[in-house]
């Protein structure tokens, strides 16, 4: 049997044609003029000559536009590919050079990210989805002129689906490729971690880029519920819309989550058919689940890669909150504990490297095969990070082999990229970033700056120059050092780094409060 996104929608209209299939702040679609709007959409761009194969990116925000453009360019075998509206103008060029998309849908309020594209090649469509939130003219011609009918293209579930990109600790970003079985098996695999069934409605307010939202835009379809969206995130008013929408799953990163409990402590809710709200993508403090716990809200922390289509374990209180500093149990992925440097399963309790095997697994970095064959061996994903087992069988995670950083708005800094930018001015000798704990943020990243001998180099003049060529969340400070701790191999010891950062960080808010 084989199953594909755009057969998923198509049937879903027809168990469920009157059910809400998304719901915005200014726009509510039945699943009957859902999958016609995808449909309207599809021949759209078989008409501008995108064929099976090629690349369809999106830069829009979270709305209706972006599941619309994910299953029209589903439904006739092209590959989706969604960017990071976070990124700045040279990072999204450069992934849209390296994976040559065809057409590109942008919402109007990041035109000026895509305002220096319009001169290649390869890209022979850009269409502005909205103007001041709403439905822009040329976008909306297309649901005036072409048919509501099944586009009619042969798609298979081992065909390519999904091209999302993800920062490599080269620097540069790799392009993970997900199959239509990939999402399928993903889909299946977070019916149980999101509590969800038939009728229900889910609340997302993080990016639909991440592949948490798209197992979300997925898995609706596939169990019936509703996709009420939010395109800006505000920590009083999600709980509002959660409940005028009678929401009963809702999606934050933990960030979202400590600033939505002041509007708990501060008015009584009335959410009493929200049963659990989904969260990961950063370490979920043990405090935060209990603040929440003790207000009677049940959370699901989640564990999962885009290389592994999304979720590989998962742990929600009806697993026990003596448990809740892990990230739970698998459901439909087998999880192994390996030396990292044998490849050898490890004891219980012993620290190792985490790997995942499942029909979840990518197929491999979008024109990188030395990347690939690095996390991809026997049907194994490997993926970076060093978790045990306890003795009931729950995974814990307990650090990062690979470097990167996790700030709390659900956004990866690796940590390679953002000292190759510092290099390249005048006067550093050496650089080494590092994530630092902090209360709201998760981490935030740290440069340790070693200067040149007689360099005036400062640290305004650092971060501007990295902040014009990456996202400003990729480096919050700058310290100066007069050497990096290494060991006797002159490789940086990061992890000594890590600790004294963090010391610095302990000492400056304590006397602050002084």
């Amino acid at each position: 049997m084989t199953v594909t996104m755009g057969a998923i929608l198509r049937n879903r209209a027809n168990l469920s044609p009157e059910m809400d299939a998304v719901v915005t702040p200014k726009n509510r679609y039945n699943y009957r003029t859902f999958n016609q709007r995808v449909n309207q959409l599809a021949h759209f761009l078989l008409a501008q000559n995108v064929k099976k194969g090629d690349r369809v990116a999106v830069l829009c925000g979270t709305d209706h536009y972006f599941p619309t453009v994910f299953f029209a360019t589903a439904k006739i075998g092209a590959m989706v590919v969604p960017l990071n509206y976070r990124l700045n103008a040279s990072e999204l060029e450069w992934i849209i050079r390296d994976c040559t998309p065809k057409a590109l849908f942008y919402d109007g309020e990041f035109s000026p990210l895509v305002s220096g594209l319009e001169g290649l090649s390869f890209l022979n469509l850009m269409i502005q989805t909205s103007f001041d939130g709403e439905i822009h003219p040329q976008y909306g011609e297309v649901f005036r002129e072409y048919p509501v009918t099944e586009p009619e293209v042969d798609v298979w579930g081992e065909d390519s689906c999904l091209l999302l990109y993800t920062s490599g600790t080269t620097g540069k970003p790799k392009g993970v490729i997900s199959t239509h079985q990939n999402l399928f098996a993903s889909a299946m695999a977070t019916v149980h971690p999101l509590s969800v069934q038939e009728k229900d409605r889910l609340l997302v307010p993080t990016p639909l880029f991440h592949v948490s939202g798209i197992f979300a835009i997925t898995t609706a379809s596939l169990m019936g519920y509703t996709l009420i969206l939010m395109p800006q995130f505000h920590p009083v008013h999600i709980w509002d819309l959660a409940e005028q929408e009678g929401a009963t799953q809702m999606a934050a990163v933990p960030m979202m989550m400590k600033l939505m409990l002041a509007a708990l402590w501060e008015e009584e809710r009335d959410v009493g058919t929200l049963r659990t709200i989904i969260t990961g993508g950063s370490d979920v403090p043990v405090e935060l689940i209990q603040q929440y716990d003790a207000l009677g809200f049940s959370i699901t922390n989640v564990y999962g890669a885009s290389e592994f289509t999304g979720i590989a374990a998962y742990w929600n209180s009806g697993m026990g909150l003596d448990k809740m500093d892990s990230v739970g149990k698998s459901l439909l992925a087998d999880i192994r504990i390996v030396n990292p440097d044998t490849g050898e399963p490890v004891p219980t309790g012993e620290v190792g490297e985490i790997i995942c095997r499942g029909m979840q697994v990518f197929q491999g970095y979008w024109n990188n095969e030395q990347e690939t064959k690095k996390v991809l061996r026997d049907g194994w994903y490997y993926t970076g990070d060093a978790g045990k087992f306890d003795e009931e069988g729950y995974l814990y995670v307990v650090d990062r082999y690979k470097d990167v950083i996790l700030v709390d708005a659900g956004e990866n800094v690796y940590p390679a990229e953002v000292e190759r930018v510092i290099r390249q001015l005048e006067g550093i000798s050496e650089v080494a970033v590092v994530g630092v704990k902090d209360k709201l943020w998760g981490e935030l990243p740290w440069a340790y700056v070693v200067l040149e001998e007689g360099s005036t180099l400062t640290e305004n003049v650092i971060l501007s120059h990295v902040h014009q060529e990456l996202a400003p969340y990729k480096l919050s400070q700058v310290r100066f050092i007069e050497k990096l701790p290494k060991n006797g191999f002159g490789k940086v010891q990061k992890f000594k780094l890590r600790e004294h950062a963090n010391e610095e960080k302990k000492k400056e808010e304590e006397q602050s409060q002084v």
